[in-house]
């Protein structure tokens, strides 16, 4: 199974969960940049992101746009957030509306948001939660 982790993280907070999950599946992480582009298919695709003004990074969102059901088999979201949990939702419904299949409910987790907000998070409680989360997907992937 072809799988890949992308994700960006201005904090550290999302980098912290997608090196969990990438660790788990047995992959690298990859950050999303502006250039960012898949080349080749793969059968499962974690993407992940924090929030930012309300919403996924603009760079996050043009790699989510320039994914296909042709290239792209499964879906799993993850994220982070300080303030506002709707991060996952966000950035599903930016998959969805590619018309990709999503494999599970998105992961989030807290992050630690300016000095005093959700400190010490994505924690390692967090971090082993990814990793079941990251394992489910791949078995949902494989049915």
């Amino acid at each position: 199974m072809n799988i890949r982790v992308f994700y960006h993280s201005s904090t550290g907070n999302t980098k912290k969960v997608a090196d969990a999950i990438a660790s788990a599946v047995g992959v690298t992480a990859e950050a999303i940049s502006e250039a960012t582009v898949m080349k080749e298919p793969v059968d499962l695709l974690f993407i992940g992101d924090g929030i930012y003004f309300g919403k996924p990074n603009k760079n996050t969102v043009r790699f989510i746009q320039s994914l296909s059901p042709d290239t792209v088999k499964h879906v799993a979201v993850f994220a982070t957030y300080g303030g506002q949990d709707k991060i996952g939702k966000d950035i599903a419904d930016c998959v969805l509306s590619q018309k990709l299949h999503i494999v599970d409910s998105p992961f989030i987790s807290a992050g630690q948001s300016w000095i005093f907000m959700n400190r010490e998070h994505p924690n390692e409680a967090d971090l082993k939660k990814a990793v079941g989360f990251a394992k489910s997907a791949i078995s949902k992937a494989m049915t």
